[in-house]
Order: C-alpha cells, then structure tokens, then sequence
C-alpha cells in the first residue's frame, strides 16, 4: 500500500510545485492581472480542474505562489548571502548591498509590485500577517550578515541601526524603481549607480557616526 501511495504523493508534489513556480512566472513576466488560471495551468501543464483541487481559487493559489516565493528567498538567503554580500569592510559592504538591492528590483519588478498590490488589497489578514512575518525575517537575515561588521558600527543599538539603516535604503530604492512620478525623477543626475553610491555613503555614514548631543548653553557668570 505504501509503495502504491508514495507516487501518487511524489506525483501531487511535483504538480503542487509546477504550479507554484507557473503562477510566479506569470506574474513576474505579466503582472498580476495576466495570472488567470487558464494561463497559470497550461504553463504548468495541468488542467485548470487541477488547480482548484487543490486551491478554492485563484486568489488562493496566488497567495501560496507568493508565501513560496518569499519563504524560497529567505531559504536562499540563509544559504548564500554571507558569500554575496559581505566584503572586508563596512563600506565596501553597503555598496554590495546596494548593487544586490538594485539588481533584486530590476530583475522581478512586476512580481516585487504585484506583492505590494495584493498586501495592500488583500482581505486575508493571516496571509498578509505571514507574507510580513517572512519579509521581515528576510530583513534579519541581511542584518545578522551586516553584524559581521559590528565593530565599525558606534550606534548604541547596532541590531536596531542596522534595520533603520537597511529599511531606510530599501525604501528609496522602491521609490525610484516604482514610481516615475517620484522627486527622484526630477532631477537628472540621481541616475541608478548615483543613487547606489549616495545610499551607501548614507548607509555607513549613519552606522559609524555616533550623533553627538547638543552643547548645553552656558549661563554667563554673574558679575
């Protein structure tokens, strides 16, 4: 009974897994809009049946598709940031950050705001709630990497400056990527690799410069 059941599970796995990867690719290389269930089964190479076996619809196999691709990213983050992102020094570091932020928006721009479209649209709070919680870890993954550099960093909270700092940069970068009419745009010079340079002098400019507190006034002496 076993041996006749495990294909049949290996089988469903793999059919899972085609549609996963399937519904991704569509909305990576169409938008959200183009992933229609049609389009999704005949690139995975099922029948449409097939997809509502295993999901009640489309919006539900479009949110598996997306804890998918986030929980793949943070697997392969643990496995393969340190070696791509970290350099000798804090600096030279910032700067591969920002080369790998960049290159992340401009290789899935359609899927990375096809995520920000259905979060701020989505009804469905847990699933909102978890693709968050993953998105944040992928956050704590980069920051465990940055804190190899921990001795640069005169922030009395280097976890805390490195989030800030991090968030901070990521935001700027989704900013310019995303939006044409952004204050960015207006200006010629912030070109993508002027940008870069500018967010990482940033970057480690607020890590490794401890603000200083004002000078209090002093009262002149009395007479």
């Amino acid at each position: 009974m076993d041996s006749e059941k495990s294909p049949q599970q290996e089988r469903s796995r793999a059919t899972a897994q085609r549609l996963l990867s399937a519904t991704i690719r569509v909305i990576s290389e169409s938008g959200l809009d183009a992933a229609t269930v049609p389009k999704i089964a005949a690139l995975a190479k099922v029948a449409p049946a097939s997809v509502y076996r295993r999901y009640q619809d489309k919006d539900a196999l479009i949110r598996a598709a997306f804890l998918h691709a986030l929980e793949q990213s943070n697997v392969n983050n643990r496995l393969h940031l340190k070696r791509a992102l970290l350099k000798q020094t804090l600096e030279s570091t910032a700067v591969q950050l920002m080369k790998l932020l960049f290159e992340q928006y401009r290789q899935h721009p359609l899927l990375i705001r096809s995520l920000s479209r259905y979060l701020d649209s989505t009804d469905d709070r847990d699933f909102a709630r978890r693709a968050r919680s993953v998105m944040a870890a992928n956050v704590e993954e980069v920051v465990a990497v940055l804190l190899h550099h921990r001795d640069e960093i005169v922030q009395a909270d280097p976890e805390c400056a490195l989030r800030f700092a991090l968030l901070n940069a990521t935001c700027s970068i989704e900013a310019y990527a995303f939006d044409p009419n952004s204050l960015w745009h207006s200006f010629r010079a912030f070109s993508p690799d002027f940008l870069a340079t500018e967010l990482a002098a940033g970057f480690v400019a607020y890590l490794s410069n401890a603000a200083k507190p004002p000078r209090s006034k002093r009262s002149k002496p009395r007479r």
